[in-house]
């Protein structure tokens, strides 16, 4: 009886205090991190039945060593779990700061394209008219009005109300011509003037860089459809992001997608910016629509 309530303490002991150091972090072991936990457990258990052999009977002392030989072991064995915890926690931050210093990166290269376009753009119009000004033929005017319009169509920018949503939008905007994707666009960009650059780039950038990759492997140019909404509701900020997606969206055990042109530590990453502002993360596909869904509180 003093044997199994012994026993039962003690593991019970250690599964509870195993689940309240539960993490998200998958951990990976390796074989020969196996082999390791293994001889460490092999060799305590021969150290502290050392003594009871060379005795042959069960005294005290014998007791006494053999609880503290086995309570440093399961301290080592701890040790070693701890460390592997900690190494599998430290790869998934490192993961995750390296989407967000993409998406930062992305953000000041995609400001930095638009002002040279801008200007381009400027010039060419100053061109124009001092070419009018000159000549004055109707064939030449209507070839001026066609670069003209051609000029506005690369020319226009999402006007949101937030200049860093802005940019991102425009830049996507610009690529997902160049690749024949249809993105449309609803967005009310004040609503995120609480959120960090860093974090409008996370979220925003993160989600249309998955919609536009899955989209780009759609053979069909006429399914390359994007649709993002940012919007206002119940005392909350919605960001909404759809993309057409034919094959089903597996989802794994965490609630990511299992496929790469959907999940991965990009949309990690996504989640811990949205559960810092108290917020969550859904993903749904239904009737070969991809939908992610950001509900963030509004300040």
């Amino acid at each position: 009886m003093l044997l199994a309530v012994v026993y039962a303490a003690l593991y019970g002991f250690l599964y509870l205090f195993e689940q309240r150091r539960a993490t998200a972090a998958r951990l990976t072991i390796t074989t020969a991190a196996m082999l390791l936990a293994v001889v460490m457990a092999v060799t305590v258990f021969a150290v502290s039945n050392l003594s009871f052999v060379s005795n042959g009977e069960a005294t005290m002392s014998v007791f006494y060593i053999r609880t503290l030989v086995d309570f440093a072991g399961v301290l080592i064995l701890s040790v070693q779990h701890e460390q592997l915890r900690e190494n599998a926690l430290h790869s998934e931050l490192t993961a995750m700061d390296n989407v967000l210093r993409r998406q930062y990166e992305q953000y000041k290269q995609s400001k930095e394209n638009i002002r040279l376009i801008n200007r381009r753009y400027h010039e060419l119009k100053m061109q124009i008219a001092a070419i009018r000004a000159e000549r004055d033929q109707a064939k030449q005017d209507a070839a001026l009005a066609e670069m003209e319009s051609g000029i506005r169509k690369y020319e226009a920018e999402n006007k949101t109300g937030n200049p860093v949503l802005d940019t991102l939008l425009t830049a996507k905007s610009l690529y997902c011509q160049q690749h024949g994707i249809n993105m449309t666009c609803v967005a009310d960009g004040k609503l995120l003037d609480s959120f960090s650059t860093g974090e409008i780039c996370t979220i925003v950038g993160t989600a249309l860089d998955n919609a536009t990759e899955s989209v780009s492997a759609e053979p069909d140019p006429e399914k390359r459809l994007i649709r993002v909404a940012i919007y206002a509701q119940n005392g909350f900020v919605m960001l909404r992001f759809e993309n057409y997606c034919a094959s089903p969206v597996e989802l794994a055990a965490d609630g990511l997608p299992k496929r790469s042109a959907h999940g991965g530590y990009d949309l990690k990453s996504v989640r811990a910016a949205a559960e810092n502002h108290g917020g969550t993360l859904t993903l749904h596909w239904e009737n070969e629509w991809f939908t992610l869904r950001v509900l963030l509180l509004q300040k």
